[in-house]
């Protein structure tokens, strides 16, 4: 069944629209949803974004307690007690933000730290701090190449590398992990640029898969490129304690520049790069994401500081989010759902019709499971899904009641979600 919905891409650059008249020809794309109440944004938590969530309605404005699926708290670090107390403390000592830039008194002793810790990390020499992941791609990105280089980028990479990259570098898309045709563009391309790049996410973010990284590496090498990596859902769930995908594949000392969050594993909102001395300090001058832009909340700094320590030094909180990821993707698999590919806690629940996946949605909802539906331009058209994310959070029992409710709503209407 081909959904009956307008998406996103039908309302973009209408020909004769202003801006403003934009706007209000956009309103079609909301009110279209009105009938089944099947609007997929605009839903407001009224409690902690964790494992359990207080929703309110969109429509209705009533008030739902849920098991959510929707958070990258994937060690619950925004509720670890450890990392409360340090943000609290920071707050009091250091007050709420620094209301200045790192280059005009916004740089403190605690970033310094924090960058340090990032560094020891990842395996590299210096990090610098950004204000979120995405301004640390931008920053990245925007910065180190230009016309003259060459960026090949894997077709699935996060949005902000595509913003940081676009109207200012070459840049060559290649199908999700296709080394073959990577190799083929890298021969091709071989010493006709200043700079050729290789840029890749280490976790992918919609389908939960992984970058072919010692592949990636290896032809990097022999084709003198450069790699950077994306690890914002590797930190703290792959390699040892935590290190992210670069220690999983054992292949740190061949990456160029590792950026990341510190909205995932370790529970707060920031972002960074790692890499070696002289390039960090290049970006600490150069990028301006991070130049004009007001430092990190001490609050901020204190809690990823803590989260590292306390993920890095207490194994359970990993080990218990790869069981649950486990558990729930057999449970999945054996009751016949498609989960894709993934090989990571974000579990892709495959659906692949917008008009079905609102309403399952919605349906969900309403028994108590708070996920999101991913419709375009999230994921490509016709391939929406739900993006589960586990935690170390969750209960066997939270994901026993996800799997009982799905098979539930598939029996009830009809929906053939299974194989």
């Amino acid at each position: 069944m081909k959904s009956k919905y307008k998406t996103m891409r039908d309302f973009i650059d209408i020909e004769g629209m202003n801006v403003f008249e934009s706007a209000e020809y956009f309103q079609n794309f909301i009110t279209q949803f009105e009938d089944k109440k099947l609007y997929p944004y605009g839903f407001v938590s009224d409690s902690a974004i964790g494992k359990n969530m207080t929703v309110v309605d969109f429509y209705s404005k009533s008030v739902t307690q849920t098991i959510s699926f929707v958070t990258n708290n994937y060690l619950g670090m925004t509720q670890n007690q450890e990392v409360q107390n340090a943000a609290k403390k920071a707050i009091d000592s250091f007050g709420t933000g620094t209301c200045a830039a790192p280059p005009i008194g916004g740089y403190m002793e605690s970033h310094k730290i924090l960058e340090e810790k990032l560094a020891k990390l990842h395996d590299k020499e210096k990090a610098i701090l950004f204000a979120s992941g995405y301004t640390a791609n931008i920053g990245v990105f925007q910065n180190l190449f230009n016309k003259l280089d060459l960026v090949l980028v894997d077709m699935f990479v996060h949005a902000s590398i595509y913003d940081g990259l676009k109207n200012n570098t070459n840049i060559k898309i290649y199908k999700h992990n296709d080394m073959s045709y990577l190799e083929l563009v890298l021969q091709r391309e071989y010493k006709k640029h200043r700079n050729m790049a290789i840029v890749i996410d280490g976790v992918f973010s919609q389908d939960g898969d992984l970058a072919n990284l010692p592949d990636i590496c290896m032809l990097a090498k022999k084709y003198q490129a450069m790699v950077c990596v994306d690890d914002a859902h590797g930190v703290g769930v792959f390699g040892q304690n935590g290190k992210g995908t670069l220690d999983h594949f054992g292949v740190a000392d061949k990456v160029d520049l590792v950026t990341g969050t510190f909205s995932k594993s370790m529970g707060t909102t920031g972002g960074y790069v790692a890499g070696s001395e002289k390039l960090i300090e290049y970006m600490r001058h150069y990028s301006r994401s991070n130049t004009f832009s007001a430092s990190l909340s001490p609050a901020s700094v204190a809690a990823a500081s803590k989260a590292i320590d306390v993920f890095t030094a207490n194994p359970q909180y990993i080990n218990k989010l790869w069981e649950n990821t486990h558990y729930l993707k057999k449970r999945l698999i054996d009751c016949g759902f498609d989960i894709g590919i993934s090989e990571s806690p974000i579990t892709p629940l495959m659906i692949r019709n917008d008009e079905k996946t609102l309403f399952i949605a919605r349906k969900l909802l309403e028994r108590g499971i708070y996920v999101v539906p991913a419709i375009y331009p999230a994921v490509k058209l016709n391939d929406s899904r739900f993006r589960v994310n586990v935690t170390a959070q969750h209960e066997i029992e939270d994901l026993d009641f996800f799997c009982k409710t799905l098979l539930n709503l598939d029996n009830e209407y009809n929906l053939k979600l299974r194989k």
